[in-house]
């Protein structure tokens, strides 16, 4: 955060280094050689062929503003008196000390103008001074709020850390879980022949039946055995079977009731 905090002081620190100088005319004799803004009330004009002067004070021996006679063709001086006589104006330019009192030369048109109640160094100071402190104001609020957001972040990530550590627990408890035990499966019997199921009890099978006509009855086979010169035998529950001959009828049974 550091690097943010110095770059905000310094832009709210920039528009008041380089603010133009604005003070008051009782205090132009301190100022001398300085480059600055005067301001305060013209209360006498006094022109003659070589300048016109215009005095802060009715007797021209504290701070004066003046026109050269090389400047009249800009600024004629029954204009300099009808427009500033009276007036509130602020000159530029750079103070000199003439004749035991601080002076501005006015070198044209854009050197001086109409005061409109403009602020003194102090005044600027002072509200540059205030609005650097609501800034700072502003910004303490928001790294605060920058912290806590962190810090709300921070807890979130790790529960989420958390749960995908259980998750990955819960996977691996599986991964590593013995399969349960398939269920005993009966065997098969090969002996004397076992009940007949009751939906079988009207079904008989005769011998010179073909494949289909036994299937019909009893239904597919279990597994089917292939012998030599085309004999074929089914294999059905309970000990029973049909065998077939080359010619696909039944020839042989076992475990079948006679018809």
């Amino acid at each position: 955060m550091g690097p943010v905090l110095a770059a905000l002081l310094l832009a709210v620190a920039l528009p008041a280094a380089h603010a133009e100088d604005t003070i008051s005319w009782e205090e132009a004799d301190k100022h001398v050689g300085e480059n600055v803004t005067v301001e305060g009330p013209v209360v006498d004009v006094h022109c003659s062929p070589l300048s016109c002067l215009l005095a802060f004070e009715p007797s021209f021996n504290r701070f004066t503003a003046v026109v050269q006679a090389e400047r009249f063709g800009a600024m004629p001086p029954d204009q300099i008196e009808q427009r500033f006589k009276g007036k509130n104006v602020r000159v530029h330019g750079t103070i000199q000390q003439r004749d035991g009192k601080p002076e501005i030369v006015i070198t044209g048109p854009d050197a001086i103008a109409i005061g409109g109640g403009g602020r003194r160094r102090e005044d600027r100071a002072r509200d540059a001074n205030a609005a650097q402190a609501d800034v700072l104001d502003r910004l303490s609020d928001v790294l605060a709020r920058i912290e806590d957001l962190t810090a709300r972040m921070a807890d979130v990530q790790e529960r989420m850390d958390g749960l995908l550590a259980r998750m990955e627990d819960r996977e691996a408890a599986l991964a590593n879980a013995s399969p349960a035990p398939a269920p005993p499966q009966p065997e098969p019997s090969y002996g004397e022949p076992q009940p007949r199921p009751g939906f079988e009890a009207l079904r008989t099978v005769k011998r010179g039946m073909t494949r289909a006509e036994v299937e019909r009855l009893v239904g597919e086979p279990q597994y089917v055995e292939s012998g030599s010169h085309g004999w074929v035998t089914w294999y059905y529950g309970y000990g029973r079977s049909v065998s077939f001959n080359p010619r696909g009828r039944v020839e042989a049974l076992v475990g079948f009731p006679p018809p």
